[in-house]
């Protein structure tokens, strides 16, 4: 499981360090892949990040799916056909291909969240965006009753 919040920068080649957290959790998988895709949030973007085997989960779960279903495809274009494999180097980094940096809007200062069965990669400024967001919904009534706490 991913969890917690990191800072870090991009270099001029377009790598990230993957934080120490994180790349234990990577250390404990078979394989030193991981999936990268867009994240389509409600109005930020950011990247998804999985270790190969929930990326395979997640295909196996699509391909459950009635394939000529509209909003089959629909995802499909939109979360598969973006996706790529990315190996981790001996340094723990990542190399963000160029396509996907771009629509994330990451330039240089870069916020990692774990998201439980993945990671997610932010611009800091969409990230301060999407948290100020995140923190107005927390203030509706009955949020955290919603979740038990």
């Amino acid at each position: 499981m991913f969890r917690g919040t990191f800072n870090h920068s991009i270099d001029d080649k377009g790598r990230i360090a993957i934080p120490r957290k994180f790349r234990e959790v990577l250390a404990k998988e078979d394989d030193d892949r991981v999936v990268i895709t867009k994240s389509f949030g409600v109005r930020f973007r950011s990247l998804d990040i999985y270790v190969m085997r929930q990326w395979v989960l997640l295909e196996q779960k699509l391909q459950a799916r009635p394939q000529f279903d509209r909003r089959t495809i629909a995802f499909k274009q939109l979360y598969i056909h973006p996706a790529q494999d990315l190996s981790v180097d001996k340094q723990g980094r990542i190399l963000i291909p160029t396509d996907l940096r771009e629509y994330a809007g990451i330039t240089k200062d870069v916020v990692s969240t774990g998201d439980l069965e993945k990671l997610q990669l932010w611009s800091a400024e969409e990230w301060k965006r999407a948290s100020s967001d995140a923190e107005s919904v927390a203030r509706e009534e009955g949020f955290f009753e919603d979740f038990g706490i």
